[in-house]
């Protein structure tokens, strides 16, 4: 069996693929080493890269001889492999680079080896997704950010140095509850984060209406629509109104301040303004130049009209900083 044995695994080969300098490796083998090192592991030849092994077929005579002699080894390797492949994916992968919010797209550069093969494995799955968070901070002694947003894998333009560009879009927020490590990426097991049913939201507010709700709720006529209308207004409906109003006013200022970040933000990094108030209030957040550390608050937040209190009490400090008001931006 010895001929028949991995030189980089050391078992017996599993979907072997022979390079053209003549040595053979298991196929997942040699794309993990090529993700560190473009060399053929035996004899260190420069290899002809990445994307020649990832649509190189299995070398057909070698397999049908370790099928021959040994069909028990490979079924046995076979369902260690698949089995290591499913715990695996119990867990969520989840890459460290930036804030995303749901409902928006990003963009993202694979370059890492760890990164390169924790996408790999996503797109081995039924439905490409992976979790992204924030780096740690500083202050945080290596523990990361607990929460992120789930991103789904639109698109993937793999390089011919095994690097990828790909295209994802935010689909919904999670709390990280427990994280590891798996082969140098972060993986863990998350706690899904959705925004209180309407009915919930509505009820709770008006029965019990939070210290935040408050001042906003106290300052809300139930009757504004007027006289005629004989259902009265949903108080929280109305004040999320008016939070959009403000943002839409700041937005429109600051057009007529020719302030370039805007038009930039808008056209290519945040996708259309997003007419429902969820999503909106993290567009929104993902517009305005301030740190994306404290964009990040939003994310635990399971009201749009909190979160869009949040985000108008940034537009007023913005608005009372000298530098904003004159027309210096930050971004």
């Amino acid at each position: 069996m010895g001929e028949l044995t991995c030189q980089i695994c050391f078992t017996l080969f599993y979907e072997p693929v022979t390079t053209p300098c003549q040595h053979t490796f298991c196929s997942k083998c040699v794309l993990r080493s090529l993700d560190h090192n473009n060399q053929c592991p035996a004899c260190r030849q420069d290899l002809s890269g990445f994307a020649y092994f990832q649509d190189q077929p299995h070398n057909k005579t070698v397999l049908s001889i370790i099928l021959h002699a040994f069909p028990d080894a490979y079924n046995e390797r076979k369902e260690l492999l698949e089995a290591e492949e499913r715990e695996g994916r119990l867990d969520t992968p989840i890459f460290v680079a930036q804030l995303s919010f749901p409902g928006m797209p990003t963009f993202l550069h694979f370059f890492e080896p760890r990164y390169r093969l924790m996408l790999r494995r996503c797109l081995e799955s039924p439905n490409p997704c992976f979790g992204m968070v924030m780096p740690p901070k500083p202050t945080h002694h290596g523990q990361g950010n607990d929460f992120g947003t789930m991103l789904e894998i639109r698109s993937v333009r793999m390089l011919p140095d095994g690097r990828s560009l790909v295209e994802t879009f935010g689909t919904y927020r999670f709390r990280v509850i427990e994280r590891g490590v798996l082969d140098g990426y972060m993986v863990g097991r998350i706690e899904r984060i959705d925004d209180y049913p309407e009915q919930l939201e509505v009820a709770e507010a008006i029965a019990e209406p939070s210290t935040a709700l408050s001042a906003l709720l106290d300052s809300v006529d139930p009757m504004a629509a007027g006289p005629s209308t004989s259902v009265p207004v949903n108080p929280v409906v109305e004040a999320t109104q008016r939070l959009m109003g403000v943002c839409h006013d700041f937005l429109e200022q600051v057009r007529e301040g020719a302030a370039p970040w805007v038009v930039q933000r808008l056209n290519r990094e945040c996708g259309p303004m997003p007419s429902d108030p969820a999503n909106f209030s993290f567009w929104m957040a993902m517009v305005l130049p301030i740190d994306s550390i404290e964009k990040a608050r939003l994310l635990p937040i399971k009201t749009p009209l909190l979160r869009l209190r949040l985000v108008v009490y940034w537009i007023e400090q913005l608005n009372s900083n000298w530098w904003f008001t004159a027309g210096c931006i930050i971004c």
